[in-house]
């Protein structure tokens, strides 16, 4: 499994209940240890991985590995939404498949595409900076009902 190559593809319907589990390991992984834990019982309850996925997978790309889902990201104008990649398969190449498909999507109409990523994701903030993204502020927003700080990101993706 190891040498499988990562494949990109528009997500389908019948990928709906692997994207419902890839954005709630996502959440649970990278946001959960970060916040209140009534932030957490707030999104055990709403559910919003759920609902993004049964809502909006037509509009997302998807990442897998064999037949394996592994990865996410949807595009809407000049910015990346969305880009989660199942913990499980961090540094194995997905993200980065997934960031450079989303910067050539928002190249065929902007010249910048931005991002927003939370300011305790040091994690995706190192990431992104790898692959030439900037800090260009940061303002407060809401997570499940708790107070975080976001930091908006951009890059010049075309002269």
């Amino acid at each position: 499994m190891a040498t499988e190559t990562i494949t990109l593809r528009p997500a389908e319907e019948r990928d709906v209940p692997a994207l419902v589990r890839l954005l709630r390991r996502s959440w649970l992984v990278t946001w959960a240890p970060e916040l209140p834990f009534e932030a957490v019982q707030a999104f055990a309850a709403f559910d919003p991985a759920r609902l993004q996925a049964e809502n909006e997978w037509q509009r997302f790309i998807v990442a897998v590995r064999g037949d394996v889902l592994i990865g996410m990201m949807q595009v809407g104008d000049d910015q990346i939404t969305d880009l989660h990649v199942d913990p499980a398969y961090w540094n194995k190449g997905a993200g980065s498949k997934l960031l450079v498909a989303a910067e050539r999507q928002v190249a065929c109409i902007h010249s910048v595409v931005r991002l927003e990523v939370r300011g305790f994701n040091t994690r995706a903030r190192g990431f992104y900076a790898r692959h030439g993204w900037k800090e260009v502020r940061t303002y407060s927003g809401m997570e499940c009902g708790s107070p975080v700080e976001n930091v908006e990101m951009q890059k010049r993706i075309k002269s």
